[in-house]
């Protein structure tokens, strides 16, 4: 009887311990199944996008086949080219913009550059150019541009007749650069708003020098115009009704002043002597 008894129990333990696993089959089951398919699926996307990334890496259909390039004036596509080591051939995926943007930065005439990639083989890159509005001495002639930064050395080639600023030597620029830049912008607002003025070929503007008590202009024909500081807008009204006068009297001048302080309104003019008295002859 004892024997019998032992056996029912192990039957027992063996259905409840059935039931128990049937049980949490259905509790865990589905939850487990899941993990195991999510499981599965980053697997296979992990590998799918190793393989991709493969082969777009290796794929000749991402392989740079054209380069073109807008708002290009003094810079040429060559040279940027050169500069960036940008070449047919090279992966998009793998070229990094902001070095390519570095690079061609670094050309004299480039302000700012944009390089885009469009895939599946070509490149665009955007440029904006210096545009320079006057020369500066700074021991060697550099352009300026209208920001009053000096960005390129004059160079032969370049062809350009802009008025000269003085006055702002190399030293002074490096010890205290802000002043300076103050300064040269101070003059560039001179020359464009003479220049908006639209003199004639006789009085357009030559030098604008930087001098202690204000701006000295330097006309093509010489003449001198000591602007002082302050009101120059209606300074220069001023000079081109004396300009006019002189010129119905048929006379020149040496110097005009519209610097004096204590009488802003007044104008002092040295006429220029006739040209047989500068050489030293006389009238016939």
């Amino acid at each position: 009887m004892a024997f019998g008894k032992s056996k029912n129990r192990r039957h027992q333990d063996v259905a409840q311990k059935k039931a128990a696993m049937a049980g949490a089959v259905r509790a865990h089951g589905p939850g487990l199944l899941k993990a195991i398919v999510l499981t599965g699926l980053t697997c296979a996307l992990l590998w799918g996008g190793i393989e991709l990334r493969r082969w777009a890496l290796t794929s000749p259909f991402f392989l740079l086949k054209e380069t073109s390039f807008s708002g290009l004036h003094r810079a040429h596509p060559g040279e940027l080219l050169k500069l960036s080591g940008l070449t047919v051939g090279q992966n998009l995926w793998t070229l990094d913009v902001d070095s390519l943007e570095r690079a061609m930065a670094t050309h004299p005439w480039v302000r700012d550059v944009a390089v885009r990639r469009h895939f599946p083989a070509s490149v665009s890159v955007e440029v904006s150019e210096h545009a320079p509005v006057a020369l500066v001495v700074l021991n060697d002639l550099y352009l300026l541009n209208e920001e009053g930064k000096p960005f390129k050395r004059l160079q032969p080639e370049d062809g350009l007749d802009l008025p000269l600023v003085t006055g702002v030597d190399r030293e002074a620029y490096l010890a205290d650069e802000a002043k300076a830049h103050e300064s040269l912008l101070e003059a560039l607002a001179m020359v464009a708003a003479y220049t908006s003025a639209r003199p004639g070929k006789s009085e357009r503007l030559s030098e604008v020098r930087v001098a202690d008590d204000g701006l000295v202009l330097v006309l093509s024909d010489g003449t001198q115009v000591r602007m002082g500081e302050g009101a120059m807008e209606e300074k220069l009204q001023r000079l081109a009704r004396v300009r006019e006068g002189l010129k119905g009297k048929g006379l020149s001048a040496e110097v005009i002043h519209l610097d004096n302080r204590a009488r802003p309104g007044w104008v002092a003019v040295k006429i220029s002597s006739p040209v047989s008295e500068r050489n030293g002859t006389s009238a016939q």
